[in-house]
């Protein structure tokens, strides 16, 4: 029969199974934001079956990471500091001193990965507002594994940002910028019931067939749509408010189109044609200096 290694606690809410065959070192992460239950739900579940030895891999490292669980026990984005985890990841902040939980998480998280020399990391979201689900991906578009990796997941739109325009402060930017693959895979809207734990649990495994940890054929999905992500509009007064029709995720705008008014009356208006990333609308995610938008152009 052979041993099979169980998935083990390498830290805190960090789980590692090492087959002890060469292959892919690849590792899943999921609730960086703490209330995007799909991703948690789905990934907790992995965590079970390996832990119960019903599952077990045939080669390569598997590394599980529930990114932000103290996010997750409060059921909200993240934990009682209100530090986005995802912004944790920039050199600088990773090398000073940590005065919130996020901080000191993002360098267990790197440390993790590190740790097992993860060479694939896909960290699972979801979206705040309605929206299909995307990928996003930092190496350039041809970057041969990164392409292996995102044609195991469903999403048909790839948003590129090889020139990290989102800011090299996210978990799969620090993997991107170490030569690795790094992909934020947006599961789909937060509120959509098709965007379920079952769901993402069958992705998060098809990856894993895809790269040789499991048995069995994965399922590859066509080539994606491509947009490249070419920066912000950032919010500059209090009071933004978006139009009636505007702020869905993936949305294409016309030049021209107004976004929507600030308090003073002073209207938002996008200056090229565009797809609305990440929109905020949430009045918690709109700070004065913060993005109110991400800006993505077609092809």
């Amino acid at each position: 029969m052979g041993y099979h290694p169980r998935m083990e606690p390498i830290g805190e809410s960090i789980w590692c199974q090492d087959s002890g065959k060469p292959g892919v070192s690849l590792a899943i992460s999921f609730g960086v934001h703490g209330n995007e239950r799909a991703p948690v739900d789905a990934g907790l579940r992995l965590v079970e079956e390996f832990g119960r030895g019903e599952r077990t891999l045939r080669e390569g490292k598997l590394l599980l990471l529930h990114a932000n669980p103290r996010a997750t026990e409060r059921d909200e984005r993240w934990s009682e500091g209100g530090m986005d985890l995802n912004r944790c990841f920039h050199p600088d902040v990773l090398a000073a001193e940590p005065e919130l939980f996020e901080q000191r998480r993002a360098r267990e998280l790197v440390e993790a990965l590190e740790r097992v020399e993860a060479e694939v990391l896909v960290d699972f979201h979801c979206t705040v507002e309605p929206g299909s689900r995307f990928l996003m991906q930092h190496p350039p578009v041809d970057h041969a594994p990164s392409r292996r990796a995102y044609s195991l997941l469903q999403a048909d739109t790839l948003l590129a940002d090889p020139d990290l325009n989102f800011g090299g402060v996210s978990f799969d930017e620090w993997m991107s910028t170490r030569g690795k693959v790094g992909i934020c895979y947006e599961t789909g809207w937060i509120g959509d019931p098709a965007n379920s734990p079952e769901s993402v649990h069958g992705e998060m495994l098809n990856l894993m067939r895809g790269h040789g940890l499991l048995e069995g054929e994965a399922t590859r999905y066509p080539e994606k749509t491509l947009l490249s992500l070419a920066g912000t509009i950032p919010c500059e007064e209090e009071g933004f408010a978006w139009c009636d029709g505007m702020g869905t995720n993936l949305q294409r705008v016309a030049a021209g189109s107004v976004l929507g008014t600030y308090a003073s009356g002073r209207e938002v208006v996008l200056d090229t044609d565009a797809v609305l990333i990440f929109p905020k609308k949430k009045p918690e995610l709109v700070k004065i200096g913060s993005p109110l938008v991400y800006i993505g152009l077609s092809g």
